[in-house]
């Protein structure tokens, strides 16, 4: 079963600025937030003005409810990685996936980041997919919310930087 997800970010600078960030070393390896157990492989595929950025990193299973710690096969190292192509007309356009190596988790998406007045906007539309009988559903709520996060995340953080916060 998979629940699907759509969430976006409101980003108080040009869409020019945001996409520059985007495809900078300096703003994947600063969303690690200083992790000891976290890695960024950053690559250009596509060539100059596109990225492929692979975020790994362990999370603490502390504050998670007991259904999934007890489904939990060895730590949780999550993985996610973006993708944005060149910034055409005013709009660029990406994937996100992730998953973990001990959790039957899936996540797969579609970004764009666009204009908007004033500033650009940080969409992101996909699916959430965990394949566990019975309390499946359940996990995925909690995987949806952790999803928003990284948008709202990714937001704060395109703001703080380009702010030079």
């Amino acid at each position: 079963m998979s629940k699907e997800f759509s969430f976006s970010a409101d980003i108080d600078h040009s869409v020019e600025q945001v996409h520059a960030a985007l495809i900078s070393e300096e703003y994947w390896k600063g969303r690690l937030g200083g992790s000891p157990t976290g890695s960024v492989e950053i690559a250009a595929p596509q060539g100059p003005g596109t990225v492929r950025v692979t975020l790994t990193d362990e999370t603490d299973i502390s504050g998670l409810p007991a259904v999934v710690r007890g489904i939990l096969r060895g730590p949780l190292v999550m993985e996610r990685t973006d993708e944005w192509g060149p910034l055409n007309g005013g709009v660029a356009r990406g994937t996100l996936t992730g998953g973990s190596s001990s959790f039957p988790v899936t996540i797969e998406g579609r970004s764009e980041l666009r204009d908007r007045d004033g500033g650009a906007v940080l969409e992101v539309r996909g699916q959430v997919t965990v394949k566990v009988p019975v309390v499946g559903g359940q996990v995925e709520g909690l995987v949806l919310q952790m999803v928003e996060a990284i948008v709202s995340g990714d937001g704060a953080a395109l703001n703080a930087q380009l702010a030079g916060n």
